[in-house]
């Protein structure tokens, strides 16, 4: 299957800058343990079933809150330039990394393509993003494009998530500890 973008479709697009260097950027996308410290929601547990970083590889991770069921997510890599490009196409997912409909917005692509450029700026890193569905439905890039203000929250939120585990520290909820406490996990050396 060609996983290319629509180029013909507006995309999404997204920049934002942290004041640490590219590489331990690269290094918080490029290795399950740190990766599952800073994506998904505020409060969720994150869990990385399996990462193969290297184009035509996968990443299948799993978002759980309590009384929820896991919501699934994978990406698979089309091309990695370290520390500088990652291009992925992301989808819902089940459990064994089969491509679902998104549990809460059925109309979302099932495939959105994913470019992701780091850039070294004063003072930090800057990141690009630019993302587009891909085979989807004219109701499914209609859904993109109308949720292109939550997309921008979200990943606000991932990116805020990444940038206060960079600097050195991150409050995770957890549901085993009491009344709603948080643990500080410290950023591990490279």
């Amino acid at each position: 299957m060609d996983m290319r973008a629509d180029p013909r479709r507006v995309a999404f697009a997204l920049t934002h800058v942290v004041a640490v260097p590219r590489d331990s950027v690269w290094a918080a996308l490029s290795n399950p343990d740190r990766f599952a410290r800073w994506w998904g929601g505020e409060g969720a547990q994150k869990r990385v079933a399996s990462m193969s970083f290297h184009p035509g590889g996968r990443l299948l991770y799993a978002i759980e809150r309590p009384n929820e069921p896991p919501r699934w997510g994978r990406w698979v890599y089309r091309d990695i330039i370290e520390p500088a490009r990652l291009v992925f196409v992301a989808s819902c997912a089940d459990a064994n990394g089969g491509v679902t409909r998104h549990p809460r917005v059925p109309h979302w692509p099932r495939y959105v393509h994913h470019t992701l450029d780091l850039a070294d700026v004063a003072g930090g890193t800057e990141f690009r993003l630019c993302s587009r569905p891909v085979h989807a439905s004219e109701e499914e890039i209609r859904t993109f494009e109308d949720r292109h203000d939550s997309l921008h929250r979200d990943l606000a939120d991932a990116w805020a998530r990444l940038d206060a585990y960079l600097a050195g520290e991150i409050e995770i909820q957890t549901e085993k500890e009491s009344n709603h406490a948080s643990r500080t996990l410290p950023v591990v050396p490279r």
